[in-house]
This record gives C-alpha cells, sequence and structure tokens, in this order.
C-alpha cells in the first residue's frame, strides 16, 4: 500500500468503509490502523464508541501488574486486562530460541573457515616444497620461512574477510525478510560489534591454521626437498 491508495475497513458491527491511506507508519509487532474520531464518523456514519484504554505504568514490574490486573479487574465493563511487558518476554523468549541456532551457524562457518584455510595451505605449502628448502638453505631462520607464507595467507584471509561482509550485509536482509511473519518484523540494521565479532572470528582462525602450519614448515627436508624433480 502506499500514501494516497483506499482499503477497505471492517469495524465490529461488520460496517464496511473505504477509508484512504494518509500515511504508513513502521511497526515491528502486530498491525494497527489509526483513524481519528472524527474521520472514523465520517466514513462509518456512526460516532466511535471506545473500547480500550491504552496506559503507561512508571512502574512496570510483574507484582505492580498483578495487583492491578486485579483491581481492574473488577470494575465494571472491564472483560480483560493485557500488557506490552508480556508481549515482550514472549518475544524475548522466542529470539533466544534463535540464539541456539545462530551459535551452531557460527561454530559450523567457523569450522568450515579453518577447513578451507588449513587446505589451502597446506596445497600452497607442498607446492612450494622447494622454493621454501631453498631459502632455508639460504639460511632463512624458521620463523622467517613461516612468516614468509603467512603474510600471504593474511593477505588473503582480509581480501576474504572484506568481500564476506559486504556479501553478509545482503545476505543478512535476506534472511531477516524471508522469516518475517505478518504480525513480526525484525530489525535489517546491523551493529558494529557485528562486523567486529566477524572480523576477529575469521582472523583468530587464520592465526590458529598459521600456527598449526609452522611445524610443518620447521620440519621441511631441506636436502630431501630440493632432490625432488618438478
Amino acid at each position: 500500500m502506499k500514501v494516497g491508495n483506499k482499503i477497505k475497513l471492517i469495524n465490529n458491527d461488520k460496517n464496511e468503509a473505504l477509508v484512504e491511506v494518509a500515511g504508513i507508519t513502521e511497526n515491528y509487532l502486530f498491525n494497527y490502523v489509526y483513524l481519528s474520531p472524527s474521520y472514523y464518523d465520517e466514513v462509518f456514519k456512526t460516532k466511535v464508541e471506545f473500547n480500550e484504554v491504552v496506559g503507561v505504568l512508571k512502574n512496570a514490574s510483574r507484582e505492580v501488574e498483578d495487583n492491578l490486573s486485579r483491581k481492574l479487574i473488577k470494575k465494571e465493563g472491564i472483560s480483560s486486562i493485557g500488557f506490552n511487558t508480556a508481549i515482550k518476554e514472549n518475544f524475548e523468549e522466542t529470539i533466544r530460541s534463535l540464539n541456539y541456532v545462530v551459535l551452531v551457524m557460527i561454530i559450523s562457518a567457523g569450522a568450515l573457515a579453518f577447513v578451507v584455510l588449513y587446505n589451502l595451505t597446506n596445497v600452497n605449502i607442498s607446492e612450494r616444497i622447494r622454493e621454501i628448502a631453498t631459502i632455508k638453505v639460504l639460511g632463512f631462520y624458521d620463523e622467517e620461512v613461516s612468516a614468509y607464507i603467512y603474510r600471504e595467507n593474511t593477505i588473503l584471509t582480509l581480501i576474504g574477510t572484506l568481500v564476506g561482509l559486504i556479501m553478509g550485509i545482503f545476505s543478512h536482509r535476506y534472511i531477516m525478510i524471508t522469516v518475517e511473519m505478518e504480525n513480526m518484523m525484525f530489525g535489517l540494521k546491523l551493529n558494529l560489534k557485528s562486523y567486529l565479532i566477524s572480523i576477529v572470528l575469521t582472523l583468530i582462525f587464520a592465526v590458529f591454521v598459521n600456527f598449526a602450519m609452522y611445524y610443518k614448515l620447521k620440519n621441511v627436508e631441506m636436502v630431501e626437498s630440493l632432490k625432488s624433480i618438478e
């Protein structure tokens, strides 16, 4: 719907009215239509009768809500009482359940990153074994030889991190829109903390791979490697 479009509304008395959309607001839980009393009288040809009161509690503790509910429900004309805190708690419980799914996805992605980096580094070392052996023969220390390989891994990891962050923005938006329900909308904004955590985790896995490859580089047999035929 757009501003200026007309939609049909049905009130509790099953009366229909065609109303014009004057503005659109964003709501994250449930859906509402807002009409002024005068406009309601105009489109439904009847005077509006209010059957609900919305209030704000200064103290929204469970005890205060329970006491208020018991007092109000005894009054004539009040049939039910609801609190937004209950809706909020249900929503937070749903999000907590999703957090376990997100955690499993993070662990799986981390394991995949480790395996990919490990295999790429292993292949890189195997294909350049003569080059590495030559460097060691020329007098390079183990730390210098390792830094020679690590430098390439670090550059590739940083490039992959930047590309992944950009792709992650679009992936996150697609997933959030896909899982939305008619009466619930998720936020599409990403906090800076999310970017930082992603970068740090990726770099940590890269460091683990470099550490695991250090001993392989250290144990390269210089004579045997130089004897190998390319």
